[in-house]
């Protein structure tokens, strides 16, 4: 007889566990919950930010660090978080948060893991915390700021910072708390809970990314250095704080010692980094040295500003013409050595630094401050974690990846991103989460899209939907009025009973009334009775900031049956009691003026939607190289079709010609597998020796001709696609003087040389290696990749031949992470560096007496001129853009650098995208770049693109978007030439004759468009409007806008 199984089957989760809530962990968790994947972040600490929550500014552009993450931001947006997915009210629906958590276990394998978690108590009721700072207020105990990194003290109840990630508060309950009890007591909502206990939490994952970041360098293991023993010697962290104007001065730079701003300020580099002991580079340090001088120098007017380095490592895009203008614009010192100790004055507090310089003399300096550029380390809890998961680590305590892989760990399905792999900048982490993204989009392509999202509101939310939209049009307007207390917290600056008397005696208003705690389910199910008890039509809260609380209001609309636009927020808190703190009778004049104009302004509002698209499920990659074929197979593998353009007749780009690299493996074998690959991928269409011609359409949905050279015909075609991935790679620049001598060759041409002529190597008795060669008509930038591949090859070259003499000339020798280890085989191995500028460079030449090719340049220790024999000279010339990029730039409208690469959306928080939306940019088309750094690029870039196709026939586009007139446009072109997306476009055609003389008129497609208003703003004929914020919406000429305080200062009595 059968027996029936009733054994169930485990489905699969379709979730991922991501470790760590920095930049990094955020980024991912992000494009995972994009895809349709349920997230778990889980962060150790109270809130998430990492340590780029404790900077000011990003270097170069000086950027506020936490703005413009996604491309929700817009354009130049005003921080209102690392991204608008992350704001409490608006979290995404796919992104479960868990803070004060830590991984205790993981058992299963890649694609079904089950992971142990430990969650700490909080002691505060996130849901219920409307940081009133009440707790923090009584609670008796105070304890030194870790945020603020012991330079304030505050409260064991408290916030990590003012606007923190969940925003709510947390309580230190360490042995310094005598459990009092008093926080308990005085919270207005009954959220702290103190008798709360750790516990512990399973979750079912596919995959999980680690994203540990980064600790900072205990700087007090060099006690020569004076740190922790002279109140004046600082570490970098320190300094940036007091920069930041969140920090304990508020942005004023001053000593420690005696609170005066210095007139002085010295720079260490490498503390805790290319020493004996952490034997690599850290990547960041010369840079963000350089920002923080910058910073001093616009900060203080005539503070001198010094900088100890070994190598300038401006390796990134810009970075060279940021550290120029640092040094000739601003003014700062650059001097080549590396201090050995740190004295002090002791009446003074003054630092004196003892220091050789260049030519052999010794030199003593006084200073008034001294900042050391202290290294990045491993996290603290990376070995226990390594040996929860069972992952290997390398010699100096970073997550061991390969060359190849550099995403993946030694166990399958764990994989890494930013910092906890290598020491990393912003920018970086963000492309190794996102490409971590895309490994785990691979590996989970058929759960992709299990928890989709909806993007048809302001406001994030699944799938499930709302009830029907209540239709207003042609109702009068009845407004409702909603005024929230804050639990009483906004009652001493406001006198709430006579602002909700006013504003029920204003034209329109239907019903006003106070609420407690207006952001809680009881108020807002209030709210929504209201709204369809009294069938209003238009709402008005005041309440908290927009930033934080509009979307969640606007759930609440929605709810309710109204469109999410038909409301208005009146920022009490912010905009009036935190600025009239202790002014209440201009608190309560401000607060009615502000109701009285949001009243009017609501009563003009519209319901506003976006348009409902089908996305095209298929992507174009343009470029078959390293990064091309990366970022196809990534998207291949994910389930979604790939059209792949290469305009030569193979594939393999740069790769075609890179025969090994410094860390031994070999790039052929990887050429081979991903050729392949690409070739036998049922996914993939690949059309080689074409080009692209011309390109329409907007997200989604666009149109590309293709035109295909063979055997002498062209062919032109069209491709349809939802997202774009410019992979067009670089290439290394063949012009330069030194190139007509015989015996001069690149260093390409050297690799392969060693490979197919060995006997030539064998024969060399004088190699000199010149570096930073660049062709005069070209920018001044690094190439990033150089320096190692010449080490590479001197290495190599020593290696075979011990007894050939090898000297490297060279400006800046750049080996940064653990490329410096190269730097120091090569030191040993016996190659010779001699380091020259730009003033003197190396001259070439052949010697007719001797018969002999030389070298001749000036050798800065010894400050003499050196003859160098050669028997071959090797060469780095620059990496340059790939031909063509100006045409494609202009086909695809989007933005070339100043270097002529192509140029991303935002430089440190969105390197994978263009202004354009669902067109992404991955490898040496953005800045050159090694294989391994290609890789990472071409992933995210994917995973970004993923994230589009994801969305299949919910892709939402429009909303809040400008439009034009054409009955008053006069052809100005203004609009054209201010758009900073390139939008607005004149067309020709019947009905849109326009009033000027060019006889058409602008045309914005809202597809397109991204509302940022500038258009709008510069239109001298008034001809366009954004939509939700009109020139009626703003000026409310009827009722006085614009400021027109005309209303009687609202009294006690």
């Amino acid at each position: 007889m059968l027996t029936a199984n009733t054994q169930t089957i485990r489905t699969k989760p379709a979730a991922v566990l991501v470790v760590g809530g920095g930049i990094g962990g955020m980024r991912a968790a992000l494009d995972l919950a994009d895809s349709g994947l349920k997230v778990y972040l889980v962060e150790q600490t109270p809130c998430l930010g990492g340590r780029v929550a404790q900077l000011g500014f990003m270097f170069p552009q000086h950027d506020c660090v936490l703005c413009r993450g996604t491309a929700d931001h817009g354009y130049g947006c005003t921080r209102p978080s690392i991204s608008p997915a992350y704001i409490q009210h608006n979290q995404h629906p796919n992104i479960q948060i868990l803070t004060n958590t830590r991984v205790v276990d993981v058992a299963g394998e890649a694609g079904d893991f089950t992971v142990s978690l430990r969650r700490e108590p909080r002691y505060v009721d996130i849901q219920r915390c409307t940081n009133c700072g009440i707790c923090a207020e009584v609670c008796p105990v105070t304890l030194p700021d870790a945020y603020q990194l012991g330079m304030t003290m505050r409260k064991a109840a408290y916030k990590t910072a003012t606007r923190a990630t969940p925003d709510a508060y947390s309580i230190d309950k360490g042995p310094y708390c005598d459990d009092c009890a008093k926080c308990e007591q005085a919270c207005p909502t009954s959220a702290i809970h103190l008798d709360e206990q750790p516990r512990l939490q399973s979750v079912d994952v596919g995959a999980i990314i680690l994203a540990l970041g980064y600790q900072i360098f205990d700087a007090t293991e060099l006690e020569e250095l004076g740190y922790g023993r002279y109140p004046n010697v600082l570490q970098a962290l320190h300094y940036e704080r007091l920069a930041s104007r969140s920090g304990p001065t508020e942005g004023a730079v001053i000593r420690p010692s005696d609170k005066r701003q210095p007139r002085s300020i010295a720079w260490l580099q490498c503390i805790g980094s290319r020493d004996q002991k952490n034997a690599f580079c850290s990547s960041i340090c010369c840079m963000y040295a350089t920002k923080e001088a910058i910073l001093a120098k616009q900060r203080l007017k005539d503070v001198q500003c010094s900088v100890f380095i070994m190598d300038e490592r401006a390796f990134n895009k810009e970075y060279s013409a940021y550290f120029t203008k640092a040094r000739d614009t601003h003014g700062i010192h650059y001097n080549r050595c590396r201090i050995s100790a740190v004295s002090e004055d002791p009446s003074t507090h003054d630092l004196i630094l003892r220091y050789t310089e260049a030519n052999g003399k010794i030199h003593e300096e006084c200073f008034d401050m001294v900042v050391l550029a202290t290294g990045l380390q491993p996290p603290e809890s990376a070995g226990q974690l390594a040996e929860i998961l069972d992952i290997g680590l390398n010699k100096h305590g970073f997550c061991e990846t390969d060359k190849f892989t550099p995403l993946q760990t030694t166990r399958p399905g764990v994989f890494v991103c930013g910092a906890f792999s290598s020491p990393k900048e912003i920018a970086e982490t963000i492309i190794d989460a996102s490409g971590a993204a895309a490994e785990v989009m691979r590996l989970l392509n058929d759960r992709l899209n299990t928890y989709p999202t909806s993007r048809e509101w302001p406001f994030l939310s699944d799938a499930s939907g709302f009830a029907p939209e209540r239709d207003v049009s042609g109702e009068p307007p009845r407004v409702g009025v909603f005024a929230c207390t804050c639990g009483d917290t906004l009652t001493e600056d406001i006198n709430y009973p006579a602002l909700v008397q006013q504003a029920s005696r204003l034209p329109g208003v239907e019903t006003a009334e106070i609420v407690d705690f207006a952001c809680f389910p009881e108020a807002l199910g209030r709210i929504q009775e209201r709204i369809q008890g009294d069938h209003l039509n238009r709402v008005v809260i005041a309440a908290c900031s927009n930033r934080t609380h509009e979307s969640l209001f606007q759930r609440t609309m929605r709810q309710a049956g109204l469109n999410p636009y038909l409301l208005e927020l009146v920022n009490l808190r912010e905009q009036c009691c935190r600025v009239h703190d202790g002014q209440r009778d201009l608190a309560n004049h401000k607060a009615l003026e502000m109701m009285r104009l949001a009243v009017g302004r609501v009563q003009l509002a519209q319901p506003v939607y976006k348009n409902k698209h089908q996305c095209r499920p298929s992507a174009l990659v343009i470029g078959g190289g390293l990064a091309g074929m990366t970022a196809g197979l990534a998207i291949a593998d994910s389930g979604y079709d790939v059209h792949l353009v290469e305009r030569s007749d193979r594939l393999g780009g740069n790769l075609l010609d890179l025969y090994y690299v410094a860390e031994g493996v070999n790039p052929q074998r990887l050429l081979r597998d991903l050729v392949n690959r690409v070739r036998a991928h049922q996914h993939i269409a690949l059309h080689t020796r074409t080009e692209v011609v011309n390109h329409s359409g907007h997200l989604g949905d666009y149109t590309t001709g293709l035109r295909t050279k063979y055997n002498g015909t062209d062919e032109t075609f069209s491709v349809e696609h939802g997202v774009i991935i410019v992979a067009t790679g670089a290439q290394e620049a063949r012009r330069h003087p030194y190139l007509k001598s015989p015996g001069v060759i690149t260093q390409h041409e050297m690799e392969e040389k060693m490979i197919h002529h060995p006997e030539e190597i064998a024969a060399l008795k004088d190699v000199v290696m010149i570096q930073c060669v660049r062709p005069e008509d070209t920018p001044e930038y690094c190439s990033r990749v150089c320096c190692t591949n010449a080490l590479k090859n001197a290495i190599r070259l020593k290696l075979f031949n011990p007894s050939c003499r090898v000297t490297v000339l060279f400006k800046n020798i750049v080996t940064y992470g653990f490329r410096e280890e190269y730097y120091t085989e090569a030191r040993q191995l016996g190659v010779m560096f001699v380091r020259y500028t730009d003033a003197e460079p190396p001259q070439v030449y052949f010697d007719h007496d001797y018969d002999q090719l030389k070298v001749r340049v000036r050798d800065l220790s010894l400050d003499r001129w050196l003859d160098l024999k050669a028997d071959l000279i090797p060469i780095s010339t620059s990496i340059v853009p790939s031909a063509g990029n100006a045409e494609l730039a202009r086909i695809l409208r989007v933005p070339l650098s100043s270097e002529g690469f192509f140029e991303e959306a935002q430089m440190k928080l969105r390197p994978m995208d263009f202004m354009r939306e669902g067109i992404f940019l991955a490898g040496m088309a953005h800045y050159p770049k090694f294989t391994e750094e290609s890789i990472s690029h071409a992933l995210a870039a994917a995973a970004r693109a993923v994230t589009v196709l994801s969305q299949s026939d919910s892709l939402y586009l429009g909303g809040v978007v400008a439009q034009v007139d054409p009955a008053k446009c006069v052809g100005c072109l203004t609009c054209t030439r201010t758009c900073p997306f390139g939008i607005p476009q004149i067309i020709y055609e019947e009905g849109r004759s326009g009033v000027g003389g060019l006889g058409g008129a602008a045309f914005i497609d809202s597809a397109l468009c991204q509302g940022c208003g500038t258009c709008t703003g510069e239109c001298p004929a008034n001809a366009i409007q954004l939509v939700h914020f009109t020139d009626e919406q703003m000026m409310m000429r009827a009722i006085g806008g614009l400021g027109t305080w005309r209303v009687p200062v609202i009294s006690d009595q």
